[in-house]
């Protein structure tokens, strides 16, 4: 079992099956136009796929283990816009051709390692500060033009 250590500012604690991480540099978009991950706080509202949300809580991790590259490109047309970098575990919500392809609906919630197909979504080993959205309820968030999934809380051991 791989094992996170999450920084709350006051202490440290360990935390497994983070979902909805993305790295350092991501571009979320925002009321306030795109801005990196790492730039945000709470109270700053953030453009959702349910409408603009208060983000309550941003957490970060100092991770090394399974890594997912998204190459620009591959989900779409600028999709994502820039490289991205996520947890293996991030949720990203498709929907386009290949979904109905694929997985026979118009939409779905697929983990990021789930796409790794070799050439344009990559798997690899190292080590990122990923950063966790906190929302009052789930929410499908934008993150450098990919809808990625964000879950109320990360699971604490």
């Amino acid at each position: 079992m791989q094992e996170l250590i999450e920084r709350d500012h006051t202490r440290d604690m360990a935390c497994h099956a983070v979902q909805g991480v993305v790295s350092q540099g991501a571009r979320i978009y925002t009321l306030d136009g795109v801005l990196p991950v790492e730039f945000l706080g709470p109270g700053d509202r953030i453009v959702t796929r349910s409408g603009a949300r208060v983000l309550r809580e941003l957490r970060y991790v100092d991770y090394v283990g399974p890594l997912i590259h998204v190459a620009p490109g591959a989900l779409g047309h600028d999709r994502p816009g820039a490289p991205l970098l996520m947890h293996p575990e991030a949720r990203l919500l498709l929907r386009d051709w290949r979904c109905e392809v694929i997985y026979g609906a118009k939409e779905a919630l697929v983990q990021a390692s789930a796409l790794v197909d070799g050439q344009y979504v990559t798997s690899m080993q190292g080590r990122a500060r990923l950063f966790h959205l906190t929302f009052d309820t789930p929410e499908v968030i934008t993150v450098d033009g990919v809808e990625v999934a964000m879950a109320p809380e990360t699971v604490r051991v």
